[in-house]
C-alpha cells in the first residue's frame, strides 16, 4: 500500500529527467519541493523516483479539455517525452497516475501499475 509522500512538486519546473526503460526507473529532478507537513517550499535539489513498476502506459491528456473521447493508452516508451512539469499526481494501492507537460508542449497521462515511489532529497 502506498504511503503518503512527504513532498510534492506541483507546478515546479523539472531541471533533469532520466528514463531507464530496461531497469524500469524514471527520475524527475527539481530545485525545490513543497513539504506537506510544514506547508512550505524547501530549497535544494530533490527528485521524484518511480521504479519497479509491472506495467507503464501513456496517453495524450488533451481529451480532458472538452468532450473528446480519450485516446487509447500506449506503452510508455512509444509516447514518452521529456517531462518539464507535473500537473497532477495520484497514487493508489495499485497504480500511480501523473499528468505531465513535456518540453515539446504535450500533456500526457502516465499510468504506472504497482510502482515503488520515493522522493529523494
Amino acid at each position: 500500500m502506498p504511503q503518503d509522500l512527504a513532498y510534492s512538486f506541483d507546478d515546479e519546473v523539472a531541471t533533469k529527467f532520466c528514463y531507464d526503460l530496461d531497469n524500469k526507473r524514471l527520475e524527475i529532478h527539481f530545485t525545490r519541493c513543497w513539504e506537506n507537513a510544514t506547508q512550505q517550499h524547501l530549497e535544494g535539489p530533490c527528485y521524484l523516483l518511480i521504479h519497479q513498476w509491472t506495467d507503464a502506459r501513456c496517453q495524450n491528456a488533451s481529451h480532458r479539455q472538452g468532450n473528446v473521447p480519450p485516446p487509447k493508452f500506449f506503452p510508455l516508451e512509444d509516447s514518452m517525452g521529456i517531462i518539464s512539469m507535473i500537473h497532477f499526481f495520484e497514487w493508489t494501492k495499485e497504480q500511480l497516475e501523473l499528468v505531465v507537460n513535456t518540453i515539446d508542449d504535450r500533456y500526457l497521462l502516465l499510468q504506472f501499475i504497482n510502482p515503488s515511489v520515493e522522493v529523494v532529497r
